[in-house]
């Protein structure tokens, strides 16, 4: 069915402006009631589930026109042998994207949702639909190839390929559970147009997401087969790319966007706030060139650094450059965060990596840079904007500094330069964020 995935990239491309569509559709009174809201909301669910349903019955019941259980599956197979090619095949990344999908069309009965009030539950759900939305279909080239859905001609006569370890479903999972707890975190960073306390929301998903990310990483530094398969060509898209995708969002949305909603509302008016918005655009900026041009030599696939060095100057130009485009968003009335042009600056921070690496794997190599350039856009107001106390130097700036600095010379020293450098990237972001939650917002004059 050619139509299959245009017609699934559509409904998920709706679920982006749901709020508007449901909004508009309130508006005017019909007599189907709220059947199109209700199409639209479960019809990507629908979809990818008849998607995992139909590979189901065809594995379990060894279908021998099957594509995947020719390849794969051994003649004679046990019943475990079929359900780990379900698992850590394509179904497993078939049942993973079903998996996210319905949990965030159901969110708005979630007990810490539901408990928020109805008009504030529907805007979460609409908020966890949208960034549900965005991360299937900006993963959508890898997750569904076109190979996995279509046949050779003629078909091969025996198995070509081996049967997937069991343990590659751990990577479809990681992925579904950020997704839906990043989701939580996305609604409660990003509803401003509702009187509502959305603290507790936030809190228990930022401990849900700080368990996946530790997870995460320490599943990534067993050195998985993806992972290996990734490092050896880094060209290549391939699921681990997806993984680091969502990993990227959930590790921001954790450690910056949202806590930076308190942290900004205890700011005052802002004496130099323009000077501390250009010196916390140029303190990104540095940071993620030096830390992408230097990350980029390491690899292979660059003969000289000079090539590196451009292409890790693109890659820092796509992301800076969607900072400073979408600091016209306070001025189209898109202004309800405390301080909306920082807010649009990291919001771009989280969004425009995972496109970058949509398009190209090696976009990978962004990440390290764009969390510490944003670890610091939390700190820098404080230090410029002189109506502010400013962070200690001791608790905070000076660690900062020390930190940052090793995460950038670090990792050079690693045999595998990239996750060194990610994980090199989280003491800074942990020192900016406990740091300045901890920090008393104490005017100067009032110190004086």
């Amino acid at each position: 069915m050619p139509w299959f995935f245009p017609v699934l990239a559509l409904l998920l491309t709706l679920w982006i402006v749901i709020a508007s569509i449901e909004k508009k559709a309130s508006e005017v009174q019909s007599s189907s009631g709220d059947l199109p809201s209700l199409l639209l909301r479960w019809s990507p669910p629908f979809m990818l589930a008849w998607l995992f349903l139909h590979r189901a019955l065809a594995v379990l019941l060894a279908d021998s026109t099957h594509m995947e259980v020719i390849q794969s599956l051994p003649e004679s197979a046990s019943l475990f042998e079929r359900i780990t090619l379900l698992l850590g095949g394509q179904g497993g990344i078939e049942i993973a994207a079903f998996a996210a999908a319905t949990f965030a069309v159901c969110s708005h009965r979630l007990p810490a949702v539901k408990a928020l009030g109805e008009d504030a539950s529907i805007a979460v759900r609409q908020r966890m639909m949208m960034y549900c939305a965005l991360c299937l279909l900006l993963a959508a080239r890898v997750l569904f190839p076109d190979q996995a859905y279509t046949a050779s001609s003629p078909l091969p006569e025996q198995s070509i390929a081996g049967l997937p370890s069991l343990s590659n479903a751990m990577l479809p999972m990681l992925f579904a559970l950020m997704v839906m707890f990043g989701g939580e975190l996305f609604a409660a960073s990003s509803v401003y147009s509702i009187d509502v306390d959305l603290a507790n929301l936030a809190q228990k998903a930022s401990i849900k997401c700080v368990v996946l990310i530790v997870v995460c990483l320490a599943w990534i530094a067993s050195g998985p087969e993806a992972w290996q398969a990734w490092i050896d060509d880094p060209t290549s898209p391939t699921h681990i790319v997806v993984l680091l995708m969502v990993l990227h969002a959930t590790v921001l949305l954790s450690l910056v966007l949202q806590p930076s909603r308190k942290i900004e509302s205890r700011l005052l008016h802002g004496e130099q706030r323009s000077f501390a918005l250009l010196a916390t655009f140029a303190c990104v900026t540095v940071l993620m060139v030096v830390s992408v041009c230097t990350l980029l030599q390491t690899t292979p696939v660059f003969s000289k650094s000079a090539g590196a060095n451009l292409y890790g100057f693109w890659l820092s130009t796509a992301v800076v450059g969607s900072m400073l485009l979408v600091q016209l968003m306070p001025t189209l009335g898109f202004d309800a965060a405390p301080r909306p042009e920082t807010w649009w600056l990291r919001a771009m921070g989280v969004f425009t990596p995972m496109i970058v690496m949509a398009m190209t794997p090696l976009g990978v190599y962004l990440l390290p840079g764009v969390w510490l350039g944003l670890a610091w856009t939390m700190v820098v107001p404080w230090m410029i904007e002189s109506d502010v106390r400013s962070p200690s130097r001791g608790f905070i700036i000076a660690p900062m500094t020390v930190t940052t600095l090793a995460a950038l010379m670090l990792p050079l020293l690693s045999s595998n330069a990239l996750l060194a450098a990610i994980c090199f990237a989280f003491p800074p972001l942990c020192i900016a964020t406990i740091g300045l939650l901890m920090h008393k917002p104490i005017a100067n004059d009032a110190t004086s």
